[in-house]
């Protein structure tokens, strides 16, 4: 079964697909600068474009946030966005969006959901870099670093492998 794996924030949008354990397509579409949640969904979908999956999952709205460190009006203006863009998905691939909590994600796809110490985006990166060979599915910036928002990408892969 090929799982698509998406971690939606308001800026990008982390994808991955999998089947039996393998990374089959991972990447990540910004999406800060669309308009409306059509114009989001669109940018997702045009990324995902002649990929076949036959499950979606998200992160839940809200788990693994550390109350007081984000404002109210974020974290509303996440889960409606993930509401929202989970919804048009729906319509759109015909097929129900589940989600899962990130720490159950990761003990599931990692063995473990968090390091003592260790911060979870982290620990993810570290985990997910052990397992497979990262490189052809990294991301460049301008300067010819590695893009921040790969961080996304790897929430995806343990999204999809948490399946």
């Amino acid at each position: 079964m090929k799982i698509l794996g998406l971690d939606l924030s308001c800026s990008t949008c982390g994808y991955a697909i999998t089947e039996n354990k393998i990374i089959l397509f991972a990447g990540f579409v910004d999406i800060s600068d669309a308009v409306t949640y059509d114009d989001k969904v669109a940018l997702i979908i045009t990324a995902l474009k002649d990929q076949k999956f036959d499950k979606i999952i998200i992160e839940e709205s809200l788990s693994g946030f550390a109350f007081g460190r984000t404002s109210q009006q974020i974290l509303l203006k996440l889960t409606k966005n993930k509401a929202v863009i989970a919804y048009i998905l729906e319509k759109y691939y015909k097929m129900n969006v589940q989600s899962i909590n990130a720490m159950t994600a990761r003990k599931v796809a990692l063995g473990a959901a968090r390091v003592k110490g260790i911060k979870p985006k982290e620990y993810v990166k570290a985990r997910i870099e052990q397992m497979y060979d990262m490189t052809p599915w990294w991301i460049y910036n301008s300067k010819k670093n590695l893009d921040k928002r790969n961080e996304d990408m790897y929430d995806a892969i343990v999204l999809s492998l948490s399946s």
